[in-house]
């Protein structure tokens, strides 16, 4: 008798448990998410994609993200210093936004301003990092680098371009 103890669900959930629990994962937000995408520019400033492991099972299960999900990204100007935090909340089908400097602040709300920027994304469920957050268990922490400084936005082709290391 032949018995197969790990099956392809068993492994995707071992990677994707190992891989969230690794230095990717921080709690600094109330509750635990995991780096899964870096943006790094041309002037010097990053920006690294945060959610939480449940919304990365989701999505690598091939579906689409839910309602309650949500994506943070932190912007550093200096090496290790966050300064704002920008994030979206799936609520009723659709996504709201906000920022915080300082004391964490996860209200969200339609913001006209964030949505214009995202509407480019559109195909990817307006979630430029999307392709990312497909790959998380597999790849870890992806790399893109983009071209435009500061608050500019990235072309929608930087995150579909192969990762950088």
């Amino acid at each position: 008798m032949n018995i197969n103890f790990f099956t392809p669900l068993s492994l995707f959930v071992f990677a994707t448990t190992l891989w969230a629990s690794s230095d990717n994962a921080t709690e600094r937000y109330g509750e635990r998410f995991v780096a899964y995408a870096q943006v790094n520019r041309t002037d010097g400033t990053y920006r690294r994609m945060l959610t939480t492991p449940d919304v990365l099972e989701t999505v690598q299960n091939g579906l689409p993200l839910p309602d309650g999900a949500r994506v943070l990204m932190e912007t550093y100007y200096s090496e290790g210093e966050i300064s704002t935090v920008f994030h979206k909340q799936k609520v009723d089908g659709r996504w709201q936004y906000g920022s915080f400097n300082g004391d964490v602040d996860l209200s969200t709300r339609p913001q006209a301003s964030c949505l214009s920027c995202h509407a480019q994304a559109a195909e990817t469920d307006f979630t430029f990092t999307r392709s990312a957050l497909e790959g998380a268990s597999q790849f870890g922490l992806s790399h893109f680098l983009c071209d435009k400084p500061g608050r500019a936005p990235c072309a929608l082709e930087v995150y579909r371009r192969e990762r950088t290391q």
